[in-house]
């Protein structure tokens, strides 16, 4: 093999244009790997702070207990409303079937008050209706009395003439004048029982007004709705002592075990759904004005060498990262050093069959051309 390179060497050197030529090949190689590069960089904007992201869900009880289950562990493949973890709930289950019990008394009372009213306000009707009758009834009566009080006291009084002129007898006189007082005296009777009758009439309407009952009822309603509002509370808690799966998705990490006691709001396990995925990336606000939204770019991400994914930028963001550090940089001194911010932006992406995962650095090359 030496041999053959110091052969080639030897023809090489006894061959100027042959070299000449072989020196021109690797120039012109050079060249337009570099017109490349540069052509890659005119073109194209390459990130490399950035990764793989997705929506991070923990789970956490609302109310504290004892970690009673927790049927699925690490990487199980969970769906939307399964049972995730249980927390001990006998003492919330007793509590909210003694306040349903409650309630159906409550529900009892108020549907007995309700009955109570109808018949009560029935027969109150009736009762006022009764009266105004013998109301009416009795006016009748006195118009029919005041006739004929009228017409006796006319005899009366006619009689009385007569008898200055000798055309009657005192006897007959006497006897109108009684006439005429009878009527007087039933007119009146007549008037005092109508007033009865008023007075009757009117407490029949007060009793039909049944204030007593409709308080009592309008009391019982109240106390059912307090004890239908608790008995929602028991039941809510209740619900929240089972923690189920909001999504489809993967479980990442768990925190508790079983027979653990966890406090109101402590985690339980986290997750995520692996089809609800994209990219973050930070590009230099020198770059912003060549970002438009759709714009097309390549993923490499660092598990997969080789690998080109498709994605295309679904957010460009308002702040620049440094706007939401945690301490903030202050310059009481004065000197001022100008530092290139990051703006963040997002694109989506589709997963293959569950490689892309949360977490994983990928590098972003972002296509300028398609504005």
């Amino acid at each position: 093999m030496i041999e053959r390179l110091k052969t080639v060497k030897q023809s090489l050197a006894d061959r100027p244009q042959i070299r000449r030529a072989f020196f021109v090949v690797i120039v012109l190689a050079v060249l337009g790997l570099a017109g490349r590069v540069v052509y890659h960089r005119m073109t194209h904007i390459d990130v490399t702070d950035a990764r793989i992201a997705s929506e991070m869900i923990s789970l956490a009880s609302r109310s504290p207990g004892w970690l009673t289950a927790r049927p699925v562990k690490e990487g199980d493949i969970v769906h939307r409303d399964q049972v995730l973890a249980e927390i001990y709930a006998q003492n919330a289950s007793l509590a909210a079937s003694a306040q349903e019990a409650g309630l159906q008394s409550a529900q009892a009372e108020v549907m007995r008050l309700d009955q109570l009213m109808l018949e009560t306000r029935a027969s109150t009707l009736a009762a006022v209706q009764e009266a105004k009758s013998q109301l009416a009834a009795v006016q009748v009566a006195i118009e029919q009395a005041r006739l004929n009080e009228a017409k006796t006291q006319a005899d009366y009084l006619r009689d009385r003439d007569l008898v200055d002129r000798q055309f009657v007898s005192e006897q007959r006189v006497q006897q109108s004048e009684t006439v005429y007082k009878i009527a007087q005296g039933e007119r009146e009777r007549l008037t005092s029982e109508a007033s009865a009758a008023q007075a009757r009439v009117a407490k029949a309407q007060a009793a039909a007004g049944l204030d007593s009952l409709a308080a009592q009822a309008q009391r019982a309603r109240a106390d059912a709705e307090g004890l239908r509002a608790k008995l929602g509370l028991s039941r809510l808690d209740l619900h929240d002592l089972r923690l189920v799966s909001p999504v489809n998705g993967v479980v990442d990490r768990s925190f508790a075990n079983m027979g653990d006691y966890l406090a109101a709001g402590q985690r339980v396990l986290m997750m995520h759904d692996p089809e609800a995925i994209w990219v973050e990336a930070n590009i230099k606000e020198t770059d912003l004005a060549s970002i438009r939204l759709g714009q097309p770019a390549e993923v490499n991400v660092d598990a997969y060498p080789g690998r080109v994914f498709e994605a295309r930028v679904s957010l460009i963001g308002n702040s620049a990262t440094s706007a939401f550090a945690l301490l903030p940089n202050p310059n009481p001194s004065g000197n001022f050093t100008k530092i290139g911010q990051r703006i963040p932006i997002r694109l989506a992406i589709r997963q293959e069959g569950l490689l892309l995962k949360p977490g994983m650095m990928v590098e972003v090359s972002l296509d300028t051309r398609q504005r």
